[in-house]
């Protein structure tokens, strides 16, 4: 027969509330709805025990439930007064650490809240209730890394990306083999990339595919770390290593997941990425033309059509050597020349 909390239920809690609204004081509110539990045998729900006022169980549960009622002054001071009561004494001091931090987070102490999830780590990292703190601790990085700023003189002043970024990446260190732990490389990831800070995403990126290879997002972070490389490319005016680590990138994603890289048209990047490392080159021999040293001017025309025939920048070179009055390489050796990043890197 299932179990039904029928009259005789409801008038305990009802005599329970009474009690305790009569005994347990202003910061001591009675039980709520979190009192009671869900019997999945009997089939019905069941109350729970009344907390004990005077007991470092009891007391951690009203301001539990303080907290759960978003009345977080009164949850503050319950456990304020918790912890200076019971402290280090009681078992379930990590557990008033967390809630501390917990009711710091909700009125938006961030800092202060960060601060206790780093006590609670460094002396009980070892427990169970470091899952806990951990989610607590990157969800207080996110908060940082959305803008959020820090408090000075009770103002929030202080621009707080980099305090998330090391929060991210403390989270990172104490559990790096977890997926809170991806998560927050993601993350990392994510927040250079939107800045446009493409050097470091592509480097948070590939730390993601390389460490965590089984990882969910493998393929994102494969795929976001070839972008990132290309996109911070400056130009042909500037260094091209940019572009031969972006082009490895794309060919390692595209053997790994060739069905989606045919998708994403990966094909054609690589051949934009080719067009690019060939118009640098050509750009150098441009370059030693104008400041009048044609013998290398001529060098890297040359070297243009041998190792980047079929481009633009080839066809520009052949006709800038024919220009100086220069022979240019015959077509059926350069198309027979060395193509590509693992000739030219």
């Amino acid at each position: 027969m299932k179990y039904r909390c029928g009259l005789n239920c409801r008038l305990s809690v009802a005599v329970w509330m009474c009690a305790a609204a009569a005994g347990f004081g202003q910061d001591r509110p009675g039980p709520r709805a979190e009192r009671l539990k869900y019997d999945t045998e009997r089939g019905g729900w069941v109350a729970l025990l009344a907390p004990v006022a005077g007991t470092d169980a009891g007391d951690l549960a009203f301001a539990r439930a303080s907290l759960a009622a978003e009345e977080y002054a009164r949850a503050q001071r319950q456990v304020r007064r918790w912890l200076k009561t019971y402290g280090t004494g009681s078992v379930l001091y990590p557990h008033a650490l967390l809630l501390r931090a917990q009711i710091e987070k909700a009125r938006r102490s961030y800092y202060v809240a960060y601060a206790t999830l780093t006590e609670l780590l460094d002396a009980y990292g070892a427990t169970e209730i470091a899952d806990d703190a951990a989610v607590e601790m990157f969800n207080i990085g996110e908060v940082y890394l959305s803008g959020v700023r820090r408090k000075f003189w009770g103002m929030r002043l202080l621009r707080a990306t980099d305090l998330g970024l090391d929060i991210l990446d403390d989270v990172a260190v104490r559990f790096p083999d977890t997926s809170l732990a991806e998560q927050a490389i993601k993350t990392k990831g994510d927040y250079f990339f939107k800045e446009g800070d493409f050097g470091l995403a592509e480097l948070e990126y590939n730390r993601l595919a390389t460490s965590y290879a089984q990882s969910r997002y493998r393929r994102y972070a494969m795929r976001r770390s070839a972008d990132s490389a290309l996109a911070s490319f400056g130009g042909v005016r500037f260094d091209d290593a940019p572009l031969i680590e972006a082009e490895e990138r794309y060919r390692q994603y595209a053997a790994e997941y060739r069905g989606l890289a045919e998708q994403e048209r990966v094909g054609l990047i690589l051949e934009d990425i080719l067009e690019r490392r060939a118009a640098k080159e050509f750009d150098v021999g441009g370059y030693y033309e104008k400041t009048v040293h044609p013998r290398a001017a001529a060098f890297y025309y040359r070297s243009t059509i041998e190792h980047w025939p079929d481009t633009i920048a080839s066809r520009k070179a052949r006709a800038a050597l024919g220009a100086m009055g220069e022979e240019a390489p015959e077509a059926d050796v350069a198309a027979g020349a060395m193509v590509g990043s693992e000739d030219r890197s």
